[in-house]
């Protein structure tokens, strides 16, 4: 997940400030000497995203199933040649450890920032989510090339208009008039967890991340369509790489 509001790969990200943080350089390894701010891009030690390894997992049989309560009926798509995010107004939240974070917005990553034992995905979604008190957990999702998606079949007109003028050097936004959450609500059996940054700066940490064990199918022509509106630098990668675990544990949860 990406930066100043968690960015990503193809990214549908951001929702604090909204919209998108400066234009950073475009090597990961220089983020952290842009700016102290962005200091714990190098020096953290719970950074993100990370390479699950399943044979090091740990079952947590406490952990409780992941309910998305989404009731999502305006959305905004945005872009600023880097990236393309949803934003939500409406209610739309997940409850993890007794704690309400409502659902800000998305973003999705091309190619997949997660890796499952090393595997690196075409794309990978991210559903940002923030509490009252700050904290922020994100629901992540990753896609390999197959039938098409119905959430970016759903986005087309949107998208389609934002790529007439791509890249114009400040932000655009189009409305999206009814936004199904339908697509994006429905319970997973199976998740991973783990604590970990945004994966752009700053890079804040104890961000509780979620990813989901089944991997969905996305078109080759949708992943096109979502990099239509992006500058062309950006159209080539925008997934930061894998980081240490320096120690972390990841925990599975599994609905069998």
């Amino acid at each position: 997940m990406y930066s100043a509001c968690v960015r990503v790969t193809l990214v549908i990200l951001c929702a604090a400030s909204l919209l998108l943080t400066p234009l950073l350089s475009s090597d990961p390894q220089k983020w952290g000497r842009e700016s102290p701010e962005y200091a714990l891009c190098s020096a953290g030690k719970q950074q993100s995203p990370i390479d699950i390894i399943t044979k090091d997992v740990i079952v947590n049989k406490t952990l409780q199933p992941l309910t998305r309560d989404y009731h999502i009926y305006n959305a905004t798509l945005f872009t600023d040649g880097i990236e393309v995010e949803v934003v939500f107004s409406g209610k739309g939240e997940v409850v993890m450890d007794g704690k309400i974070y409502k659902l800000k917005q998305m973003h999705w990553h091309a190619p997949s920032e997660h890796r499952l034992n090393g595997v690196q995905y075409d794309v990978e979604l991210h559903q940002v989510h923030a509490s009252s008190d700050g904290s922020r957990t994100v629901v992540g999702v990753l896609f390999k090339y197959g039938p098409p998606n119905q959430l970016l079949s759903m986005l087309k007109p949107q998208l389609d208009e934002l790529a007439i003028n791509p890249c114009q050097g400040h932000p655009q936004q189009v409305t999206i008039p009814r936004f199904e959450s339908l697509y994006v609500r429905r319970r997973p059996r199976d998740y991973y967890r783990y604590v970990g940054s945004l994966t752009t700066p700053p890079c804040d940490e104890n961000v509780l991340w979620i990813v989901l064990t089944k991997v969905k199918t996305i078109s080759k022509d949708q992943v096109a369509t979502l990099k239509a509106p992006l500058c062309e630098a950006n159209k080539r990668k925008n997934a930061r790489p894998t980081q240490a675990l320096n120690g972390r544990t990841v925990q599975l949860y599994s609905g069998l």
